[in-house]
């Protein structure tokens, strides 16, 4: 296996673009995982998409790379290409190890067992027919409950608590955010400018404008979501237009874990 690399652009702390890498990791049957830890680690990775279905046709092979990816503590949210239905065991420990969307080939009478199991883990997921094909209703979403059993489910999991934290949000039941927004952030989750965004969702949500600037300040720099840039431009709009002294409020948008695969390279 080794890395293929795609570069897009984020913003240096000096105003400047900066190239801003995201891996794709092929299948060749030669290198290791320590090779991809290692360009993980000395690049900042905090998104990989594993390109290619061989990954995880070996049920054993797939299980002992997940396992080793959260014994090496590679702390990385990733995607995968499936041509079959793994067993549950499988993308539990994908899940655990940090996978947030899984793209699927499959025969139609295996879409229904398939589409099952991917939501009992809280996988983005689209499932298409094995020709590429999208089935009528390929894409998932998931209520607040459903959002708070897959949290309960996995409760050490950073990826489900800050979805969880996202739910409360957009369902503005702010008071409950920060539980999960906590437990995510002291659990690592990757994507820190994504914390600092809901952040500063809800201070807007509040009515705290100052403090939205100052987040969404900290939020640009490194490679941040392309949410951070629109919601300083709301911001900017907002108080230019005197919103703050209408009285008008100030609405922010919130992105949720499965959005960062967006940045990536898709299949």
């Amino acid at each position: 296996m080794y890395i293929e690399r795609s570069t897009g652009m984020s913003e240096g702390k000096d105003g400047h673009r900066l190239p801003a890498t995201h891996g794709v990791v092929r299948w060749d049957n030669g290198g290791s995982l320590k090779d991809i830890e290692r360009e993980v680690r000395e690049r900042d990775l905090a998104t990989l998409a594993f390109a290619d279905s061989e990954f995880f046709g070996d049920h054993e092979i797939a299980m002992a790379m997940c396992h080793d990816m959260r014994a090496h503590e590679m702390n990385v949210l990733w995607s995968a290409q499936l041509a079959t239905v793994p067993a549950g065991e499988l993308l539990k420990g994908m899940r655990l190890a940090g996978c947030q969307h899984v793209t699927m080939l499959l025969d139609p009478d295996e879409a229904v067992d398939a589409l099952e199991l991917v939501r009992h883990y809280g996988f983005d997921a689209r499932i298409c027919n094995v020709d590429g094909t999208s089935y009528a209703s390929d894409k998932i979403s998931y209520t607040v409950v459903e959002r708070e059993v897959i949290a309960a489910r996995l409760p050490g999991l950073h990826t489900v608590q800050f979805d969880l934290a996202v739910a409360y949000y957009n369902a503005r039941r702010y008071s409950e955010v920060m539980l999960p927004l906590g437990k995510a952030m002291t659990l690592r989750f990757p994507k820190n400018e994504l914390c600092l965004n809901l952040l500063a969702c809800l201070s807007a949500a509040k009515h705290y404008p100052d403090q939205v600037a100052g987040l969404l300040d900290q939020a640009r720099y490194g490679c941040p979501h392309p949410v951070v840039f629109r919601n300083r431009k709301l911001l900017k709009s907002w108080l230019e237009s005197g919103g703050d002294l209408k009285g008008i409020r100030l609405e922010l948008e919130s992105a949720s874990g499965s959005s960062v695969m967006v940045q990536a390279i898709q299949f």
